[in-house]
Parts: structure tokens; C-alpha cells; sequence
């Protein structure tokens, strides 16, 4: 009896030991829901657009470009709301780094972020202009953005899901829970490298891999030299919104 009593606080205090946050396959997971909400809200958009339709109705709609970027507007609105269900709990938010702008000063941030984009953009220099001539970094984005009728509506859902909402969705999920759960188990640079990777992989360029993985390892090493996932954000979309504007105009 005396055996059992002893042993009960223990197994309490086992109960109550908090699960490693971030945790790899959680992370993954995340991932995955982002990419396959794109494919739910695009076809629940397509299926209230074109309702009883012929089959070949239904396969237009879903090349255009309208439908395409409201399902990704509505895709990122909802992994948003997902996901801050799921950090508000057990300061997760504070894990993260998006409750404060860094543990180094203001100015040595600005300057690190600074040098760090600038050397990303000069290797996609380098690299699109004399390793393979031509290769844009997001071209097929590039022209849905571009053969979409620029009305004020579709100007500003375009900047959302540009320069807005991925930012936000993608450090949340390569910086935030990613590269903090690989670096559990490798050294930061494999986690900042491998989370880079996976960042490129996901958007469907093989050609513009290392290009966009010259950004991600930027992003990620400023977040561990920072330790600030809403400085990560704000430098995201700044990179975002000047690269839409610099390609798009800023009607788009």
C-alpha cells in the first residue's frame, strides 16, 4: 500500500510534464493542412461558381485565376484562425518569439536583416542570370497575378495573399514550428538549412530551389540570431511587398 501511495505523485507529475513544443510531426502536419486548404476552399469556390454545370465548366473554373487566388486568400484566413487556436495554449505564442521584436537591439536587427536579404538577392542575381539565364523566381504566381482584371477587390485580395498572409502563414510554419523542432536534433545551421529547403520545395519551382532556399536561410538565421518570429514577419512581407510591387505594379 505504502508502494503505491509513493508511486502516484510521480505518475501526477508525469501526466502533467508538458509535451515538447514544437514537435517535427506536428509541424509537418501543419504544413500539409496549409497546402491541402488550398485545394478544399479553390474547389468549394469552384463548386458555388459553377454549381450544375458541364464537367468542362467546372474545369475552366478551376484554371482561373480569380477562383485561384480567393482560394488562397481564404486558405490562409483559415489555417490563420486554425493556428492561433493552436499557440494561444500553453505560451506557445511566447516559445515562438511573436510576442516581442528580438533579443538584440533594434538597430543591429535592421542592419543584420539588411545584409542577409541583400546577399539572398545578389546569389538570385547571380544565379538567374548567369547560372540559368532567365529563371524567375515565382513565375507562374507572376502571371495568375498578371491575368487578373485589376479591380480594387481583386487588388487588394492579391496583396493580402501576397504580401500579407504568406508571410505570416510561412515563418509560423518553416521558422516558427519547423526549424524550432529540427533543431532539437540537429545543429541550428541543419535546421535552418533543412527547414530552408522544405520552404523552396513547397512551392512547386524546381528550377527556383535555390533561389527561394537562399531566402529561407536568410529568414532563418535571422530568427535565431533574433529569436523573434514578428521581426521574421515584418521582413517577410516587406521582401514580399516589394518584390509584387517590382513585378506586378503596384496595382496588383
Amino acid at each position: 500500500m505504502e508502494n503505491t501511495e509513493s508511486l502516484q505523485p510521480d505518475e501526477a507529475s508525469r501526466e502533467k510534464t508538458p509535451k515538447p513544443f514544437p514537435a517535427i510531426l506536428p509541424s509537418i502536419g501543419w504544413i500539409v493542412l496549409y497546402f491541402l486548404l488550398q485545394g478544399i476552399c479553390t474547389g468549394i469556390l469552384v463548386a458555388a461558381v459553377v454549381g450544375g454545370a458541364k464537367a468542362s465548366n467546372a474545369a475552366a473554373a478551376v484554371q482561373n485565376p480569380i477562383i485561384l487566388l480567393w482560394g488562397l486568400v481564404t486558405a490562409a484566413l483559415v489555417q490563420l484562425l486554425l493556428m492561433w487556436f493552436y499557440l494561444r495554449k500553453d505560451g506557445r505564442i511566447g516559445k515562438l518569439g511573436l510576442n516581442h521584436f528580438g533579443n538584440i537591439s533594434l538597430g543591429r536587427a535592421t542592419g543584420l536583416a539588411i545584409v542577409l536579404v541583400a546577399a539572398a538577392m545578389l546569389f538570385n542575381y547571380v544565379y538567374a542570370t548567369y547560372i540559368i539565364p532567365g529563371i524567375g523566381m515565382q513565375e507562374d504566381m507572376a502571371k495568375m497575378l498578371a491575368s487578373i482584371p485589376r479591380t480594387p477587390v481583386n487588388i487588394a485580395a492579391g496583396f493580402f495573399a501576397i504580401a500579407v498572409a504568406a508571410p505570416v502563414v510561412e515563418e509560423l510554419l518553416f521558422r516558427g514550428l519547423l526549424q524550432n523542432a529540427l533543431g532539437k536534433y540537429v545543429p541550428i545551421w541543419g535546421a535552418i538549412i533543412l527547414s530552408s529547403f522544405l520552404f523552396a520545395l513547397v512551392h512547386l519551382q524546381p528550377y527556383a530551389i535555390p533561389g527561394l532556399m537562399s531566402l529561407g536561410i536568410a529568414f532563418g538565421y535571422l530568427y535565431h540570431r533574433t529569436g523573434s518570429l514578428r521581426t521574421n514577419i515584418l521582413l517577410h512581407m516587406a521582401n514580399n511587398a516589394f518584390a509584387l510591387t517590382l513585378t506586378q505594379g503596384v496595382a496588383t
